[in-house]
């Protein structure tokens, strides 16, 4: 199924300039429809305002929100490509504590959305939140960016693969890029020594690629770094992979942060985008 509708999320000029501007490259590649959601967030803590007060604190809280997203909007239609029709900017206003329930209901027609890299330099709790949000609330696949944005050329890209629910899912729903891919890598770091594709890692995954008219070459790793994410990273740095394909959280997100995973570290190493599904 090709790729005809894209949101991009938007909460800061700072450091969401480069996300922007992936998504509309990606939607004009794509010839696709790009929904811009440019939200504004009452921070307000209700639970903690004081009774007298409350309705002045409410109504200013909400007015620096829509203020906030009117900036944004504004931000958004300069810095988008002009000779791009095909494109829509919302203004959207929502109390911290709803932010992942609108966002779920925002993108959830959205055949992809994209974030920026919720860990490193001048991220916070906010880029968490609307990551996780798209990942867990939407049911699309996610395109997370880095600073460094998306590449000019037509990309190369690494499928790391477990065989896991979640890397299948994220396979799936990432065949348009695929198709359209020069190279595609199917990266495997020690396979599962029970797996019942154990005789053929990687071949299962291959042959259903292949019927979508993908070549993929299978590589299988050792783990000869510390973690799983390390010998990913390295290979796609050695092999000029532009692009990584994966399930996100085959863990927990409470396990992920106390105990570390592949999910969490490449969210926080990687200078390459990440396309993820759950």
């Amino acid at each position: 199924m090709a790729c005809k509708t894209i949101s991009v999320i938007v909460t800061d000029p700072q450091t969401d300039a480069v996300t922007l501007s992936s998504a509309a490259t990606f939607a004009a590649r794509s010839d696709a429809h790009l929904d811009v959601l440019c939200i504004g967030i009452d921070l307000t803590r209700h639970d903690m305002t004081p009774t007298g007060s409350a309705m002045m604190i409410v109504e200013s809280g909400l007015a620096e929100a829509k203020a906030t997203a009117a900036k944004l909007v504004a931000w958004a239609e300069a810095a988008l490509p002009q000779d791009y029709s095909r494109v829509a900017v919302q203004s959207v206003v929502v109390p911290q504590l709803g932010i992942e329930t609108m966002i779920g209901r925002a993108a959830r027609y959205s055949d992809l959305v994209v974030v920026t890299k919720p860990y490193g330099n001048g991220r916070g709790p906010v880029q968490v939140t609307v990551f996780e949000a798209a990942l867990f609330n939407t049911g699309a696949p996610v395109l997370v960016v880095p600073s460094q944005g998306l590449t000019q050329r037509q990309p190369r890209v690494m499928v790391a693969w477990d065989e896991s629910e979640q890397a299948l899912n994220a396979v799936r729903k990432s065949l348009p890029l695929l198709q359209s891919a020069r190279m595609v890598d199917v990266v495997m770091v020690d396979p599962p020594a029970h797996s019942p594709e154990r005789s053929d890692a990687g071949g299962a995954i291959c042959m259903m690629l292949s019927r979508h008219g993908i070549k993929a070459e299978v590589s299988i790793l050792s783990k000869t770094l510390p973690r799983v994410s390390e010998v990913l990273a390295r290979y796609a740095g050695e092999h000029g992979c532009d692009i990584v394909v994966m399930g996100g959280y085959g863990h927990s997100r409470l396990r992920e942060a106390v105990l570390g995973g592949v999910t969490r570290d490449l969210l926080t190493a990687t200078t390459l985008p990440l396309l993820m599904a759950h």
